[in-house]
């Protein structure tokens, strides 16, 4: 394909277009004053078409209403660097959600933090910028981060005690295994719950997550120590294509607690989540055909990581 095709929706009137990065395409437009940008697969035989469909596929059903969302950061922490003319000022790291430029689920850094405030009814910090107010939750501060630079939070040595190992736990029924997922989260993936139907401990199963180096593609593997539950997908845009899932005849549960759709694809085909949504995998909570959904890379390369 040519190395720009542009893409128009006439139903939404928007405009956008697929560049060639290499291993993946990547499609961008404007929705709400939010850049959108998407990777895709190299699948598609026309990618004119497939960009419109997926311009409308987010609006439809995708978009989570601009009024609804805060600019969030999770596993954050605030640093010090010199600028080029050797003056120190404060900054934040973490993964961002409801940037208006910014992708969501990737790391990021704010420009120089100029206020810090303990808002202690919601339990989180407020990092205010020049421009912009991160609500950053004490739950998902990153203390072993922080403690690099105690003096940038207010009474931090309370907030610590207070909040670290604070993030909240998720549980189902013993003999059940569920999946936690959020937009906040690398790779989507938040955690996994599962505990032997007759085991009276309340602590899980072990287990390893971490991505997988076998594809070309975001390739992430959950696997408890024991074997019992082996869960593989490949990572996309708002949904997780799942490969391999292996929970050894226990009924397998969902869970979206971030503030955008997440769709999970199986062979048979997607289970819809909603912010804070929970469904079990079974045939009717399964969307027989699911609409148009990004089939790329969620973390493509160097021009997919806005700064």
């Amino acid at each position: 394909m040519d190395n720009t095709i542009y893409v128009y929706s006439e139903k939404y009137d928007i405009r956008g277009f697929i560049q060639d990065h290499g291993l993946n395409f990547g499609l961008c437009f404007d929705y709400e004053d939010k850049l959108i940008q998407m990777g895709l697969a190299k699948t598609a035989v026309d990618y004119e078409k497939y960009g419109k469909d997926l311009i409308e596929s987010y609006v439809e059903n995708l978009a989570v209403p601009k009024v609804k969302r805060k600019l969030r950061l999770h596993y954050w922490w605030v640093c010090r660097r010199k600028d080029r003319h050797g003056s120190t000022y404060a900054y934040a790291s973490g993964i961002v959600t409801g940037h208006e430029r910014l992708c969501d689920s990737h790391e990021a850094e704010t420009s120089e933090v100029i206020d810090v405030v303990y808002n202690e009814e919601d339990d989180e910090i407020l990092l205010k910028t020049l421009n912009s107010t991160y609500h950053c939750p004490l739950a998902y501060c990153n203390f072993d981060k922080q403690d690099e630079n105690p003096d940038l939070l207010p009474d931090y040595e309370h907030l610590k005690e207070k909040y670290k190992n604070s993030n909240p736990n998720h549980s189902i029924e013993h003999g059940n295994v569920l999946l936690v997922l959020a937009d906040f989260c690398d790779h989507y993936f938040q955690s996994l719950y599962y505990v032997p139907k007759f085991i009276k401990s309340k602590n899980p199963t072990p287990y390893t997550a971490k991505v997988s180096g076998i594809t070309f593609q975001d390739n992430y593997m959950i696997r408890t120590n024991d074997g019992t539950i082996d869960i593989r997908y490949l990572t996309h845009f708002q949904n997780i294509e799942l490969y391999k899932c292996n929970t050894n005849a226990r009924r397998l549960f969902i869970e979206n607690i971030g503030d955008s759709v997440i769709y999970v694809k199986f062979p048979s085909g997607a289970i819809r989540l909603e912010p804070y949504d929970f469904k079990e995998y079974k045939e009717k909570n399964i969307e027989k055909e699911p609409p148009a959904l990004p089939n790329g890379d969620l973390y493509p390369p160097d021009w997919f990581r806005l700064k």
